[in-house]
């Protein structure tokens, strides 16, 4: 990631949401004096981990608050529906506080908007008998706060920081805290690791202290000021003495090549991978880690290729019915691991399950933005017959998955079906109906496929929450029809389905033009109004409002909003309405 001209980012948090990666970082200016610095966090977003965007930056200060002259190293972690930036607060008032670290928190649902949980700090090193406590010398360390749950109590939370021991306040060391509670402001001194301290880390500087768990092995990686800053220790307990420590020494010695301008590492567990991330001059650079024997590890680049989200049509179906399988994926035309697919029995246990054997492609064409795969429900011969499947779809590295689809046993076949791209080769009806139906008439296209098949009024979790609601129509026009065919073994039971109306996928080249292109088709002629809105949820221009035929239009986009003026580079999100249903979908103009 790539920071604005005149930045320098330095300590930074890494997660990903909905499939989208997020970094949160201090951003340092070289040209501007120190107490006008450091007063805010860049926030950059990316589907691929290759392209970032940067948004506005986050956490400003607040005149009068208790963290009034910087703030420093954030780190998130999740819990319930809330975000939680843990983060350095520094405070200058005078006669009070000189230069005052502090660790203080914020909360978010959607990591775009942050507010602090607390008017005051959550931690101080006042709390540690063990740890140097002033606010009237500058430098006293209380920073760079690390939190993680407890392995050995998992409702309890863990905050690993960096601190000065009492006894040599010239050095660093990191400091653990505990939150018994689970409510993430509550905490309380757990002890200091003294396999940081000079002796075992021969550094007397200690910062930005980080944790990452592999194979019943805890990796304790700290930043330095040694030539080669970043240094780590291996134990089976992450709280542990120093005589369960084994110290690895510097990052660089393992690697065998320099790593001297590394410094604030970061890990990030994305699916069965693990993400190694660092900040150098003027910008974060990624990598992947690839595990090897005897606690060792190689970084190579991650992947290009990124499946955004995965998600079934509904949550529940039956034997013998269509279903569809909706993948977003980003640079499809890279190389990727196959799809597999898992079922979950009565008793909660998750089984591997060859693809073929459901009927379903392994390798489907990614090369779109979004792809659509059509499967009609069968049940494997492996699987008890007379009752219900439950099946997911998972990336193989399990960094995307559904979620999980039941499936109720339904003996009726359904006659076979015409889909997109010729017959579709589907048991035929034992009732001895003809294609079409029992009814007669013509075959069902994707075109015509149930209600729900790409969500209907389904809640769908990938689309944007807040200003942006997909289900509300424009005043005057008719609501989206209620209810979701096949929601349970017997639901709808011979009824014939309802029409949806388009498919949405977002095209970034197109002969239109140099920008991107929205693309929807109509099963049938109707009203579609198609609009395009910014992060935080505001429209900022209908592209189209009226009568469209039937059949796949192209919109294109010149990257300018309602006004004429040029958009920003960024993530968007366009929004297709018609009468009978809404869907929205990612946009990325890079531009």
């Amino acid at each position: 990631m790539l920071a604005p001209a005149d930045i320098r980012p330095k300590d930074f948090a890494f997660v990903k949401s909905d499939g989208v990666y997020h970094l949160f970082y201090i951003r340092h200016n070289d040209l501007l004096p120190s107490w006008a610095d450091e007063n805010d966090f860049g926030h950059a977003v990316s589907t691929d981990l290759y392209h970032w965007t940067q948004l506005a930056p986050v956490m400003g200060l607040v005149p009068g608050s208790w963290d009034n002259l910087h703030v420093w190293a954030p780190h998130i972690v999740r819990q319930g529906d809330l975000w939680w930036m843990f983060y350095t607060g520094v405070t200058e008032t005078p006669g009070a506080y000189v230069d005052t670290q502090r660790i203080g928190v914020a909360v978010s649902r959607d990591l775009m908007s942050w507010t602090r949980a607390r008017d005051g700090p959550v931690w101080t090193t006042a709390g540690a008998p063990w740890a140097w406590w002033t606010t009237s010398q500058g430098g006293m360390a209380c920073r760079d706060a690390f939190v993680m749950r407890d392995p050995a109590a998992p409702e309890q939370w863990l905050m690993f920081y960096t601190a000065a021991p009492a006894t040599d306040t010239l050095s660093g060391v990191v400091g653990v805290a505990r939150n018994p509670s689970g409510d993430l402001v509550t905490w309380q001194d757990e002890k200091p690791l003294w396999i940081t301290y000079k002796t075992s880390s021969f550094s007397s500087v200690v910062e930005s202290p980080h944790l990452l768990g592999h194979d019943g092995h805890w990796f304790l990686f700290i930043t330095t000021n040694a030539g080669q800053p970043i240094t780590f220790f291996v134990s089976s307990n992450p709280i542990g003495d120093v005589p369960e420590w084994t110290p690895k020494g510097r990052l660089r010695n393992m690697l065998g090549y320099d790593t001297s301008d590394w410094f604030a590492s970061e890990t990030l567990r994305d699916g069965n991978l693990d993400l190694f991330a660092f900040a150098t001059l003027d910008r974060i650079e990624l990598r992947r880690i690839v595990w090897g024997l005897n606690d060792t590890f190689a970084l190579t680049e991650p992947s290009f290729f990124h499946m955004l989200s995965m998600r079934w049509t509904t949550a529940a179906t039956q034997e013998n019915q269509y279903v569809g399988l909706r993948l977003n994926a980003v640079n499809g035309t890279a190389f990727h691991e196959p799809l597999v697919a898992w079922t979950l029995s009565a008793n909660g246990t998750e089984s591997p399950i060859a693809m073929d054997d459901l009927g379903l492609p392994a390798n489907p064409d990614l090369t779109h933005d979004s792809t659509l795969v059509a499967w009609y429900v069968r049940r494997p011969a492996s699987l008890p017959a007379g009752e219900p499947m439950r099946v997911r779809v998972a990336m193989n590295d399990e960094t995307a998955s559904t979620g999980w689809l039941t499936v109720y046993p339904n003996p009726v076949t359904q006659p076979p079906r015409v889909w997109r791209g010729g017959h579709d080769p589907s048991p035929p009806d034992p009732g001895g109906g003809q294609p079409g139906g029992p009814t007669g008439g013509s075959g069902d296209t994707l075109a015509t496929r149930p209600h729900d098949w790409t969500g209907g009024p389904q809640h769908d979790p990938q689309d944007p929450q807040g200003p942006i609601n997909p289900a509300e129509p424009p005043a005057g026009a008719p609501a989206e029809p209620a209810g979701v065919p096949g929601a349970g073994p017997a639901a709808n039971a011979g009824a014939p389905p309802a029409a949806t109306d388009f498919d949405l996928r977002v095209l970034q080249a197109t002969p239109l033009g140099a920008g991107p292109a929205i693309a929807f088709e109509l099963g049938s002629p109707g009203r579609a109004r198609v609009e395009l809105f910014d992060v935080l949820g505001r429209k900022r221009l209908t592209l189209a409002d009226g009568a469209f035929d039937a059949g796949v239009h192209v919109l294109p986009w010149d990257g300018r909003d309602a006004t004429g003026a040029r958009a920003g580079r960024g993530l968007y999100f366009v929004r297709v309405w018609t009468p009978e249903r809404t869907a929205v979908a990612r946009l990325v103009l890079d531009r």
